[in-house]
């Protein structure tokens, strides 16, 4: 009779016990769970704050942009708009290297524009002919030109009808093509761009693989050699300084390039603490020098 109570004391023992260790851990997950939450905030904070300062970073390529106009008639790879910012401070004044801010603008006019590839919806076998040399000359498939032409045709419409598909609108976006090589678009890249209008391939700033694609009859010797003037300062200043050192070319292989862009991808990045925010954006820069957003992309 007399172990019954030290036996019920044990159990009160083991139940009070059982209650602290529930308690404990109930607190424990409570707390972890409210440290994860603050960290989702604070990362969502960053993100808010980083793609905040990455719109200071577009005023900036949007200013450089418009000062570039006033001083040039011509764009050129000696331009201001050629440096590129890495790790900026833009942070708070108490603490400016808080938030670093890199970036730079890139010509798209020194670049084969896919969007020739079709016109109203209909492939255009020229284009596709001129993209086939330049992929030749990077090493690439040259049947890989159809694939693209038929993707671009699907993105644009024809009369009376809607366009098949999306229409694409950078580079990135044909990782999405059935059919092309996965690391195809980051080898087109630095060559390939997807402007909205139809607009001239800058002779001051296409690379030569391009240059001997849009030239007919330049070849990739001849467009290698123009780059090699262009980095001894032999820029082309207007169209008739083009005609006068290209005379070897018809006239009528000359009609798309000029000595002037005015489409240019601006690619930034933030890193604020341990958050890092991205952008691509593209930019038209009108008659009055003003850069206007095309489009842009948060990463």
């Amino acid at each position: 009779m007399t172990a019954r109570p030290h036996a019920q004391r044990g159990v009160a023992i083991i139940a009070a016990l059982l209650v602290v260790v529930v308690a404990a851990a109930l607190a424990t997950a409570l707390v972890d769970r409210q440290g994860q939450w603050l960290a989702r905030l604070q990362t969502e904070r960053n993100l808010l704050q980083g793609q905040w300062l990455l719109q200071g970073g577009l005023d900036w390529s949007g200013l450089i942009l418009r000062m570039d106009a006033r001083d040039n008639a011509t764009t050129r790879l000696d331009g201001l708009w050629t440096q590129t910012l890495a790790d900026f401070p833009v942070g708070p004044p108490e603490d400016p290297r808080r938030a670093l801010f890199s970036g730079q603008i890139e010509d798209m006019q020194g670049r084969f524009n896919l969007r020739d590839l079709a016109q109203d919806g209909q492939i255009r076998p020229v284009a596709v002919e001129a993209l086939q040399g330049l992929l030749r000359s990077l090493g690439q498939d040259p049947a890989a030109a159809a694939l693209i032409a038929q993707r671009v045709a699907e993105g644009q419409p024809m009369a009376g009808r809607a366009p098949r598909a999306l229409g694409l609108r950078d580079v990135a976006d044909l990782a999405a093509v059935a059919g092309l090589p996965a690391g195809l678009p980051g080898v087109l890249d630095p060559y390939v761009a997807l402007v909205p209008a139809t607009v001239s391939i800058n002779i001051n700033t296409a690379p030569a693989e391009v240059l001997a694609a849009a030239i007919q009859g330049l070849g990739l010797a001849g467009g290698r050699d123009l780059v090699a003037q262009r980095e001894r300062g032999q820029w082309f200043i207007h169209r008739g300084d083009m005609l006068n050192r290209l005379s070897q070319v018809p006239p009528a292989a000359l009609r798309r390039l000029d000595v002037r862009s005015d489409w240019f991808r601006v690619t930034g990045e933030v890193a604020l603490d341990d958050t890092m925010v991205a952008l691509q954006a593209l930019l038209h820069r009108d008659k009055q020098g003003r850069a206007v957003i095309r489009w842009v992309r948060y990463e």
